[in-house]
């Protein structure tokens, strides 16, 4: 289905056109000249990075400004290799000396961090959260079974009852190979398949990925089941992980990171060098981007809860990070003026066939869903699920695959629900 939104909003000061604007990579000053290894930024609130050295940054505007945020708790002898920021103040970061796993919390935004735990001979890889208490750690393979935990209380304690997964021969995980959503889990190894759970990482099967032993980087796209991977190839899968073909992309060198924006359609590949590229609208074709003026790639993040658009971050070896916004496909910002109140406008044209536009106004930021229903009240799109800035939105909604009848569409935010009928006549 064929969704386009025509934004009019105070939240942005500019025009844009219906097409993507090709990424404007800027440089951000972290002050540090370490190792980055990991980022984790929620829109509109801190994004925070770590890396060697203990060392651990964070930046209250999207990276132009960085502080320390390791003000005391992490020694310089651990190399810090992932960040998940679950809030403003509480933070997760996974580390190793060398011998001994060490997961580090902090809950007052990183004035002091102290061990929420640890796993000799272990290395923690990654944390995911599908809600403030329940959350997922994820961590190679020690003495013969991947090391799994669940917290159902925000982390004050994990549990890996029921969490098991065996491993094959000798296989291993990388550090931020996970990605998920929802209870659907995939982590990457170096063993010639991905793994994936759909109950929150009880139960696991893998998924091959032919000839291409490893699968560190990892990014899907829920709304099409498209999935990336690779290490000396890339990987592209188109039914979620079940069967993967090889993509040409220019450059040489690893592939180390794959990210992308699942409602704007595009994404961006890093290789082991100072290169970026894009892929402008998820299909098979790559084309160059960015350079970086000194140090090498080591990770790429888009931030969390970005729907419409956000912030790409680029990681090196060197403390450099890069930075791109990106925009939604069919995002026109043409006004900045806020309406005065929450408005759902009927369709027009009503009678359709087989594209109607639905209007509304936001009057102030609000989590806003759209559902629409068939004629029996059964939901068959929600093609709005995010938080909007205040403004005046424009939503294509295009019915093609559904047949003739009377549809019901709701608008919904905290303090305020309407619904409107419209009639697809075909």
């Amino acid at each position: 289905m064929i969704r386009y939104f025509t934004i009019i909003t105070a939240a942005l000061q500019f025009i844009i056109s219906n097409n993507f604007l090709f990424s404007q990579w800027v440089e951000l000053n972290s002050g540090v000249n370490v190792r980055l290894n990991s980022i984790s930024s929620i829109k509109e609130l801190t994004t925070w990075a770590c890396g060697n050295n203990g060392t651990v940054i964070k930046s209250s505007n999207m990276g132009d400004n960085w502080e320390n945020g390791n003000l005391g708790g992490i020694p310089s002898n651990i190399n810090l290799h992932h960040i998940y920021a679950l809030n403003e103040m509480k933070v997760f970061a996974a580390g190793n000396d060398g011998i001994t796993a060490n997961l580090y919390l902090t809950n007052d935004a990183g004035a002091s961090w102290s061990v929420n735990k640890t796993q000799i001979n272990g290395k923690f890889n990654a944390i995911y959260f599908i809600d403030n208490n329940t959350g997922i750690l994820i961590g190679s393979p020690v003495n013969g079974r991947w090391s799994i935990w669940k917290t159902i209380n925000g982390g004050f304690s994990w549990d890996s009852t029921g969490k098991y997964l065996q491993q094959n021969m000798t296989e291993i995980g990388f550090p931020n190979s996970l990605w998920a959503a929802g209870s659907t889990i995939w982590i990457g190894t170096d063993n010639y398949r991905v793994y994936k759970s759909t109950n929150f990482g009880t139960n696991w099967m893998a998924q091959p990925t032919g000839s291409e032993i490893n699968s560190a980087p990892l990014w899907f796209d829920f709304d099409y089941n498209i999935g990336l991977t690779g290490s000396s190839n890339l990987l592209r899968t188109v039914n979620s992980g079940n069967n993967w073909i090889v993509e040409t992309i220019p450059g040489t060198g690893s592939i180390i990171a794959v990210t992308g924006s699942a409602h704007s359609r595009f994404n961006w590949v890093i290789r082991s060098d100072n290169k970026i590229y894009l892929n402008p609208h998820n299909t098979n074709t790559w084309e160059y981007d960015y350079t970086a003026p000194n140090g090498n790639y080591t990770y790429m993040s888009i931030e969390r809860n970005g729907y419409f658009g956000g912030a790409v971050f680029a990681l090196r070896d060197n403390g450099g990070i890069s930075r791109t916004y990106f925009l939604a496909i069919g995002i026109n910002i043409i006004s900045t003026g806020v309406p005065v109140k929450t408005i759902l406008n009927q369709n027009y044209p009503n009678p359709f066939n087989p594209i109607t536009s639905i209007t509304f106004d936001i009057s102030e930021k609000n989590f806003t869903t759209i559902e629409i229903f068939n004629s029996a009240g059964q939901t068959i799109d929600k093609p709005v699920n995010s938080e909007l800035n205040p403004g005046s939105y424009k939503l294509d909604w295009d019915a093609s695959k559904y047949p003739s009848g009377i549809y019901f569409y709701t608008l919904r935010t905290a303090d305020f629900i309407k619904t409107n009928k419209m009639i697809l006549v075909k």
